[in-house]
């Protein structure tokens, strides 16, 4: 963007005839391209790529700018891309005559570029960081599980952020947190290298303006006719000038969706369903799981006889869930056409051990699943009243003894219980059990005779935050003030430079913390 000029450049042969977009009377635009240096310094000390950083934040800000819903309430976006599109056609009088549609692909960079750049410098953001983790824990979901999404919102001041932003709905901005929550996980610092949070997933990518621009002539033929020769559309660049009068884009396009759905169909031949991977394999020379995801991304502008014909191939050829949920459903699926149904009444006995992982996490996420993904689960045999068999099995109802001797040969050893869900300790499950008694002591109106018990093991084994907190704050007293006698470092704790970096961004987001977590710090800070 030129700000001196007001000027937004544009890319070429993107099928138009614009060279770039007034902005002049849009100062929001230079003000956030003067603020985005300090952005990128800061993306950059947190160990991420500022470009990595900005390509997410627009994958999630153009994943709200394509929503009808945020549309309907939005009221900013509107009035610029107005001032944009008029102030543009004074000066280019043929694009005067494009439909909405065409200025929300052209100008849609410019318009959002301002929040973009706002949601890159949230994402760095070490104090918002810490709420993103609180809302999307390892072992429990929080009860402030919205407190990121909200405060994102009041940075943007958009106060529709919460009804768009939902766990259940897949977007980059769930992929980002879910990315951080990992990184967490394995002591990494946020942000390093290689780091999976700052990748956006094909499907979540935003399209491009030429190819969203073809995707419109392809859906309403008669528009593109109509403005093609007065708003400047270079309609040769993608159709052969001997077809012409605008049938040779449908014809072509109709050719290539022919193309893909013979080999989709030999697919479901062959194998019953469409939920591949999007980056597999090109089978025959024709890459069908490239081609299904840039269907899925554009699912919102594709004809309905489109939809329709996928549809009668695999009713969930573009389910609202990961595809990789899908096709973990469908190999379970072919196991139990074999074998017969899974049941929860023999503890999932006798499954391979891939099924019965599979099977076991989503026993654990049930409530959190779709009323769809239910239904694909009792077709599997794993029925509400099974999951409750399961839940039921008497070797589960014998395990509290065994489990107070684990947590008590885990805490004498380590000086705490701040274990997370794949912890084991001599052969017991001691980070499943705990969370399992963690849940139902949260459940409880008061305290229950076994949560007294690892209270006084541990007075922080039930934390009202994450567990990962919980965990460094141990590392940090023991790097502080030295192992207790007797008590031993546990596998992956954190070092002393990860230490550092923790106490760090704890005094950054001070005002985020708990009461409870203030409490603890400053004994920290009192006993040094």
């Amino acid at each position: 963007m030129c700000s001196r000029h007001g000027r937004w450049l544009l890319d070429v042969g993107d099928g138009h005839d614009l060279e770039y977009l007034d902005v002049g009377g849009c100062q929001e635009l230079a003000a956030a391209q003067a603020r985005w240096p300090r952005v990128a310094q800061r993306a950059a000390r947190a160990g991420a790529t500022p470009g990595d950083v900005f390509a997410v934040a627009r994958a999630v800000v153009c994943g709200w700018w394509q929503q009808e819903a945020v549309w309907q309430r939005e009221r900013i976006w509107g009035q610029r891309l107005e001032r944009v599109a008029l102030d543009t056609s004074r000066a280019a009088e043929a694009a005067s005559q494009w439909p909405t549609t065409w200025w929300q692909l052209v100008a849609r960079d410019a318009v959002i570029f301002p929040e973009v750049v706002a949601v890159a410098a949230a994402l760095v953001d070490p104090a918002l960081q810490l709420l993103a983790t609180d809302e999307r824990p390892l072992v429990r979901r929080s009860r402030h599980h919205d407190r990121f999404v909200t405060a994102l919102g009041d940075r943007l001041d958009r106060d529709w952020l919460n009804e768009v932003e939902r766990p259940e709905r897949p977007s980059a901005l769930q992929a980002w947190m879910r990315g951080l929550a990992r990184e967490l996980r394995s002591h990494s610092l946020p942000g390093s290298a290689h780091s999976g949070m700052w990748r956006v997933q094909e499907a979540q990518q935003p399209a491009e303006v030429g190819a969203g621009l073809r995707l419109l002539a392809i859906a309403s033929p008669t528009t593109f006719r109509q403005h093609a020769r007065s708003a400047g559309w270079r309609a040769e660049l993608w159709i052969p000038r001997r077809m012409g009068h605008g049938a040779g884009l449908k014809a072509v396009s109709q050719e290539r969706f022919r193309e893909g759905f013979d080999h989709a169909r030999l697919y479901v031949a062959r194998h019953g369903h469409l939920a591949i991977p999007h980056a597999g394999t090109p089978q025959n020379g024709f890459d069908l799981g490239r081609w299904l995801a840039n269907l899925r991304a554009a699912s919102a502008g594709l004809p309905p006889e489109y939809v329709r014909a996928l549809t009668e191939l695999d009713a969930w050829w573009n389910p609202p869930w990961p595809i990789s949920w899908q096709r973990a459903w469908h190999r379970a699926h072919a196991h139990t056409l074999a074998h017969g149904p899974v049941s929860g009444g023999d503890n999932l006995a006798g499954l391979p051990r891939w099924l019965e992982r599979w099977l076991r996490r989503q026993i654990t996420e049930y409530s959190q699943l779709a009323a769809e993904q239910q239904q694909l689960l009792a077709q599997l045999g794993l029925t509400a009243a099974e999951i409750d068999r399961f839940h039921a099995w008497p070797a589960r109802r014998r395990s509290v003894m065994h489990g107070l001797e684990a947590a008590h040969a885990y805490a004498a050893r380590h000086g705490h219980l701040a274990v997370s869900q794949p912890t084991t300790h001599n052969g017991f499950p001691l980070g499943k059990w705990l969370n399992q008694v963690r849940h139902r002591q949260r459940a409880a109106t008061q305290p229950t005779r076994l949560g007294r018990r690892l209270t006084a093991l541990d007075a922080w084994w039930n934390p009202p935050w994450p567990l990962d907190w919980q965990r460094c704050y141990w590392a940090a007293r023991f790097h502080l003030h030295g192992l207790p006698e007797g008590v031993v470092w546990w596998p992956g704790r954190p070092d002393e430079g990860q230490t550092r970096q923790w106490l760090h961004e704890q005094h950054a987001s001070w005002q985020h913390l708990h009461d409870k977590q203030r409490e603890l710090m400053r004994s920290l800070a009192a006993a040094t």
